[in-house]
């Protein structure tokens, strides 16, 4: 099979099974209002319900699709950001509402089904692009399952969150690399609006000796901290972390704590993490190759990630389902040069940019 057409087919393989999620996650939920995830005391609740009459409501606060829906509703933030915790941290991650809203445009319903159109195309373009670029680098395109069956996107898909379309644009870039193109550092620098710690992936490329490699990290990190700077302007803090961040190790011990308290589903959503962070770093180590520097980036990430991330399994499934993807497409032969250097093992040398 050859590239083009192991995409359309793992893209129409990922489409389906994303709105086959979304449809019975709706069912569950009461109707398309419940993917939200409006929380019964959330703030955004009242905004919510202007636009959309009473929605199906989630315990507590609720989830994040909520809060890309009043962004999505308030691009400025000038109504939406009072109303957030971490209203900066919140923004930046701004292209799926952006996106989802027509740029402004939508709003109640057509807002939400933009939401769940955008999730669906993303999925299947995420698939998509992974099975074309196992094929260019001699894997075979069932390696696109890395993405179908990841719990950590089936989360992301019935959440309507921003983790789906900042997959996509990382396998975008993959794509690009692995067929030997240039601006592959676009649609990275789009992932990281998406979501800002897909950084990981382009700065993990960009170390090289080869210094055409460095636009790969370059425009990224450009855009996201331009970007960053106007929130650091308009909001306040737009270079908070949230507490996302702790020393290596510590948020995992202090998740522990909570561990035995989840329920049988978070404890399948927290295997998985766990599994992934250990593969990523045992498949780096022992196989390397081409992307052995994203994988560790990634794993470093989780291991120096807080509690709040690895509380309840599910946080966590979202956040490291990258490095599934990561794993399956580093079988491949680099889709450029390969230089061995002894301190660092297989380090890629050259793009082609």
């Amino acid at each position: 099979m050859n590239a083009r057409a192991a995409f359309l087919k793992w893209a129409a393989v990922g489409s389906v099974v994303a709105a086959m999620l979304i449809v019975s996650q709706a069912a569950a939920v009461s109707g398309p209002e419940g993917l939200l995830q409006v929380g019964e005391s959330s703030s955004l609740r009242p905004l919510i319900e202007e636009q959309l009459g009473l929605v199906p409501l989630a315990p507590g606060a609720g989830h994040d699709g909520q809060i890309y829906y009043a962004i999505g509703l308030d691009l400025n933030g000038d109504q939406v950001g009072p109303l957030l915790d971490h209203a900066s941290y919140r923004y930046r991650r701004i292209l799926f509402p952006l996106l989802a809203s027509g740029f402004g445009l939508l709003e109640g319903h057509a807002l939400l089904y933009g939401m769940i159109a955008l999730t669906v195309a993303a999925t299947g373009l995420a698939a998509g692009c992974v099975g074309a670029a196992a094929v260019r680098t001699g894997s075979p395109e069932w390696l696109a399952l890395s993405v179908v069956l990841n719990p950590g996107v089936w989360l992301s898909v019935r959440l309507l969150t921003s983790d789906t379309p900042a997959l996509a644009l990382m396998c975008v870039g993959l794509a690009l690399l692995a067929a030997r193109r240039s601006k592959a550092e676009i649609p990275f620098a789009l992932s990281v609006l998406a979501k800002d710690v897909y950084l990981v992936t382009p700065a993990g490329l960009a170390l090289s000796r080869d210094r055409r490699r460095w636009a790969l990290l370059a425009l990224p990190l450009l855009v996201l901290l331009a970007w960053m700077t106007w929130l650091n302007m308009a909001m306040g803090q737009g270079f908070a972390a949230r507490d996302n961040f702790t020393l290596p190790f510590v948020g995992l011990v202090n998740a522990s704590s909570n561990w035995p308290t989840l329920s049988g589903q978070d404890w399948f959503y927290l295997l998985f993490a766990l599994i992934s962070v250990a593969a990523g770093i045992a498949f780096a180590l022992i196989r390397r190759g081409w992307l052995m520097w994203p994988i560790l980036g990634w794993s470093g990430l989780a291991l120096i990630s807080s509690n709040w991330v690895w509380d309840i399994g599910n946080n966590a499934a979202r956040v490291f389902a990258p490095l599934m993807v990561l794993i399956a497409l580093g079988w491949g032969r680099p889709p450029f040069e390969v230089q061995a250097d002894e301190s660092l093992g297989d380090l890629p040398d050259s793009i082609g940019l």
